[in-house]
């Protein structure tokens, strides 16, 4: 990001707009819009420009540009539609050191119009640095048909009072929390229905109540791509007051969180001695954490509650009376299968699915027998390292050694492989591709299915 975008306030500031023809009226209008004091320098003005300037009582100078026109000037606009034009508007700028907006060259100029929304005290602005106007628009009409019209009136009512909640609340951190728990309440549609006197009712009350306590809430990534996030776990993140994540959630994941939010990894790294230690020390802090009053988020990667040892967290949060939510994610059986194209259950070759984790057979005693029963499928989570000892115990058990296997890496994400094969020759094949970690295996007839990337 070269660009930081800024909210001007312009009005009753001073801005040149140099150029008379359409494109010029446009920037006119909208510097209208937000009540600026524009002034117009052009050779020549067409009749819209003449039309608009003269309605709006905008002085303009039928003349070249010249270099003094800038000064004191908060904002030029250059919509010549000439470079060699533009070009001297630009050194003029520089040297009086002014912001210049020159039309459809984002490399000249040092302030670009976004694509805008208007929902009256609500404005969003969309850029994409000038490289694609177009590609700003169709955001823009997303964004549009996203925002209900009635968040305008409802950024008025909340913005008028702020003195209310200032006075009652002196601690920035509880004003925050205050107005989170404004936006998820009933408040809202008062408002969006023009019940104001029952909407004063409701917020008073609101700041009567003390506030409230912190929650944890135990969140799935997904299985890496963020877009494959819940809007519920999307909601949780960009609430957060802390985030408590593992290592293998994704940068593209945390990017997701609130910009001032705290985030921790927690993660196991290759080797790490002591897990039940170091679970006892992720617990004692998101307990703490929660005590404090903040929203603290417990992110793992896929599920929660699906080999993450999220069921430990809950029992010590349920022993300590935290209070405390689950937000469940694509765990990464799904994401693998979906990517690979693998239906996990099939009506003739799959009528049930085991997920199990690779690490099983050296902390219990499996039923290898069960595991290698043919017409089911077998989901082994973090199957790397084991690949080949899993394989060689199914076979021992009874599984047929042409049972099609399929192992895939960093599914839905960039870099995404998967490796097909049967359980008897998996492994090799696998270290041919010098496959990476994490690694999802799919064993039973339906990971012939797989679309393999390699």
């Amino acid at each position: 990001m070269n660009t930081l975008p800024l909210a001007l306030k312009l009005a009753s500031q001073p801005c040149l707009v140099v150029g008379g023809g359409e494109v010029a009226r446009r920037k006119i209008e909208t510097l209208l819009r937000v009540e600026a004091r524009v002034v117009v320098v052009a050779k020549s003005v067409s009749a819209e420009v003449r039309e608009v300037c003269l309605s709006a009582g905008i002085p303009v100078h039928e003349r070249a540009f010249r270099d003094d026109d800038v000064a004191g000037q908060l904002l030029v606009v250059a919509a010549t539609g000439d470079s060699t034009a533009n070009r001297a508007v630009q050194g003029a700028c520089e040297q009086h050191r002014v912001l210049l907006n020159c039309v459809d060259d984002a490399d000249h100029s040092t302030a670009q119009f976004p694509a805008i929304v208007n929902r009256g005290q609500v404005t969003v602005g969309i850029s994409t640095g000038g490289t694609s106007p177009t590609l700003a628009r169709r955001l823009r009409e997303q964004i549009e048909a996203l925002l209900p019209d009635g968040v305008g009136p409802l950024a008025s009512y909340l913005g008028s009072r702020r003195h209310r909640a200032k006075e009652a609340l002196p601690d920035a951190h509880a004003r925050q929390k205050f107005w989170d728990d404004v936006l998820d309440s009933e408040l809202l549609d008062l408002v969006a229905e023009g019940r104001l006197d029952r909407a004063d009712e409701r917020l008073s009350q609101m700041l009567d109540v003390p506030v409230r306590s912190g929650i944890v809430s135990l969140v799935g990534a997904g299985p890496g791509d963020p877009d494959l996030m819940t809007l519920r776990a999307l909601h949780r993140l960009q609430r957060a007051d802390v985030v408590y994540h593992d290592k293998l959630v994704g940068a593209g994941v945390l990017d997701r969180c609130r910009r001032d939010a705290r985030k921790v990894d927690v993660g196991r790294r290759s080797g790490e001695k002591g897990s039940a230690t170091r679970q006892a020390s992720i617990n004692d802090r998101l307990a703490a954490d929660a005590r404090l009053g903040l929203r603290v988020v417990r992110l793992k990667g896929g599920d929660p509650l699906v080999f993450g040892r999220g069921g430990e967290e809950i029992a010590s949060l349920v022993e300590r009376g935290v209070p405390f939510e689950v937000v469940p994610g694509v765990t990464a059986g799904l994401g693998c299968a979906a990517i690979a194209g693998i239906p996990l259950t099939h009506r003739e070759w799959a009528q049930s699915v085991r997920f199990v984790t690779a690490q099983v057979h050296r902390e219990t005693n499996p039923d290898w027998p069960e595991l290698a029963k043919p017409d089911q499928t077998l989901v082994v989570y973090m199957g790397l390292d084991a690949l080949d000892e899993l394989c060689e115990r199914l076979m021992r058990a009874g599984a047929d050694a042409t049972t099609p296997a399929v192992a895939i890496s960093r599914a839905t994400l960039p870099g995404e492989r998967i490796v097909s094969g049967s359980i008897r020759n998996l492994g090799e094949r696998v270290r041919a591709a010098v496959l990476e970690g994490p690694v999802t295996t799919i064993i039973g007839r339906v990971a012939s299915f797989a679309q393999t990337g390699c």
